[in-house]
């Protein structure tokens, strides 16, 4: 990924190698001097991005947010369809872009709702009297 940023341009001209930016413009500048224009959307999108990267938080795509939950893109679409996971759409390309924060939460929750779950089934065991035996199959199925 090239190093790139996104800026108002506040001089009146800046000479960056291939192009000029002007003063007013909001411009997208690579790392090889490259000067790109921008519309006020596209540069709200450029801005969040890299404040997504470079903020408090890291925004991730719902792939990478996969690849940390090991599951599915899809698995983690319906999560975030569900509301039980919040994300935003990223400007320019309208992905959706979720913060690390919130995954880490998320997970976190769900391990105590699912230690939770685990322990009702157990006290349902115990209360319908099954031996030892027939317990530990029951409950290594949920483990």
């Amino acid at each position: 990924m090239r190093n790139v940023k996104a800026h108002r341009t506040t001089k009146k001209s800046t000479s960056t190698g291939n192009a000029t930016a002007v003063a007013g413009r909001r411009v997208l500048i690579d790392a090889d001097g490259v000067v790109t224009e921008l519309n006020d959307k596209a540069f709200e999108a450029a801005m969040n991005a890299a404040m997504g990267v470079m903020g408090r938080h890291r925004m991730i795509t719902t792939g990478q947010a996969a690849k940390l939950m090991n599951c599915s893109p899809r698995t983690v679409a319906r999560i975030l369809d569900s509301g039980r996971l919040p994300f935003t759409r990223n400007g320019g390309t309208g992905r959706r872009m979720v913060d690390v924060v919130d995954i880490m939460e998320y997970q976190r929750q769900e391990r105590t709702r699912m230690r939770e779950s685990l322990d009702a089934m157990r006290r349902a065991a115990r209360e319908i009297t099954m031996d030892d035996d027939e317990m530990a199959a029951y409950v290594a199925q949920f483990d």
